[in-house]
Order: structure tokens, then sequence, then C-alpha cells
């Protein structure tokens, strides 16, 4: 995996501190401190106007379907209908490469194998590309382009850094969280999975063993349950008042 930052926002903390001015913060507070704040706060509208652009190689085609979750970004990728795919590279999933796991590595390596031989097959057979891709894995290289704003960037980070998170997904999170740090550590210092970021782990009861988190931070569940009979009577107060 492969992972360059093509175009950044520049002076972007100044700009995100004079959209909020706008909004109402407080002019005689710094850049700092305003960016800090709408951070730390989720006022994050204002963070929109900074934009990350990054060029990302060698992840699998089943990697960029999950980019596409990510709705709120621009999103280019390789064609296989326009580019040709004879002896293409593969993702090597982290659990095949466990001791004991040979024979399944085997069939793995084998299926590539496979289907390199039919894509290249039907290729030579006059097979349009658009028609004879339909034979290639999802594992198979492709190269992609995105373009995500700061807020989209931080829902990215907290649900992608889990490490509930697929591996290869965790792995791009984390190559793509490094450069946001590097180029806006006021903003980004404040992120990290959704445990971190908000406090409190909604992942509950499924949350892993190997969450480094898990025995700092309650679960969403277990501060609800103080509060939630008496909170649903707030509520049932609140839709009984005449509007």
């Amino acid at each position: 995996m492969e992972v360059k930052l093509l175009r950044v926002t520049e002076e972007g903390r100044d700009l995100v501190a004079e959209a909020a001015r706008i909004s109402g913060v407080l002019s005689t507070q710094g850049a700092n401190e305003i960016v800090e704040l709408i951070t730390y706060n989720d006022y994050s509208s204002a963070l929109e106007h900074i934009y990350f652009t990054f060029d990302i190689a060698k992840i699998s085609v089943a990697l960029s379907r999950e980019l596409l979750e990510h709705r709120i970004a621009n999103h280019t990728a390789r064609s296989t209908r326009y580019m040709e795919e004879k002896g293409f590279d593969y993702y090597h999933p982290r659990e095949l490469e466990r001791t004991g796991k040979e024979e399944a590595a085997k069939i793995y390596r084998d299926a590539m194998k496979s289907a390199n031989e039919s894509y290249t097959k039907l290729r030579e057979l006059g097979i349009a590309r658009e028609e004879a891709r339909y034979v290639l894995p999802m594992a198979l290289h492709t190269h992609y382009v995105v373009t995500m704003n700061v807020r989209s960037l931080i829902n990215f980070f907290m649900l992608r850094l889990c490490v509930r998170a697929s591996p290869e997904m965790r792995a791009l999170a984390m190559r793509m969280y490094k450069i946001c740090m590097g180029e806006y550590p006021s903003i980004f210092s404040k992120i990290w999975c959704r445990g971190y970021t908000l406090g409190v782990c909604p992942e509950n009861e499924v949350r892993p063993k190997e969450c480094p988190f898990k025995k700092v931070l309650p679960t969403k569940r277990e501060i609800k349950d103080e509060f939630e009979d008496q909170a649903r009577k707030i509520i049932e107060k609140e839709l009984g008042k005449s509007i």
C-alpha cells in the first residue's frame, strides 16, 4: 500500500477560524484556540473548508468499495474497463501469513493465479476488457484518488481507526492519519477512533480484547444504562408539551 498527499488547503487554520468568527465565535480568540474549540466540541461545519487529496496505490478493489461508503468525498479509481490487468498484483490478507495457514495460503494463491490466467486467455481470445474483467478478484490491486474535507476525514478516522475495522482499511486509515497529523496537528491530535474521540465506546459488548482503550474507556451501554430511565421520562415530558 502506498499513500501520498497530492493537495491540501493551505493556511486552512486561518480560513476555518475566519469562517467560525462569521458564525459567532468570539473575534478575540486566536486561530489555534478557535480550531481546537470547534474540533473538541464538534462544531465542525467550519472544518469543511479544508480539503485533502490523497493518491492511494496498491489497495484491493474490495477496499475501494468500502471507501465508497464515505460518500461526502470525491472518488476516482483505476478503470478495469479501460486498463489492462494481465499479470495483476493483489492484496495478501495478513491472516494467511500466520504459522499453520500454509494450506489456506496456497488455496488463495492458486485462486489468484487461476483468475489471472483466465483473464489473460479471455483477452487473447479477443474478449473486450469490459467483459473479461468479470473474472478479476476483489483482491485485485487498484489505484485511487480521493478528496475529502476535514469533517469527513474525522468521521472516516473515527470509524476506520477502530481495531474492529478490516485490517487493510485500518492500515490505510493509519497512513492517511499520519499525513493529516503532519499538516494540521491542532485538529487531528484530538481525533482517533470513536471511543477516544467521544470519550465513550459505542462498540459495547463487541469491543475486542485487542482494543487498547478497553480498560480506560466506558462503553456507551454502560453510560446510558445509568440514566436511561430518567432521561426517557424527560423525553416523554418534552413530547407531551404543547407546540
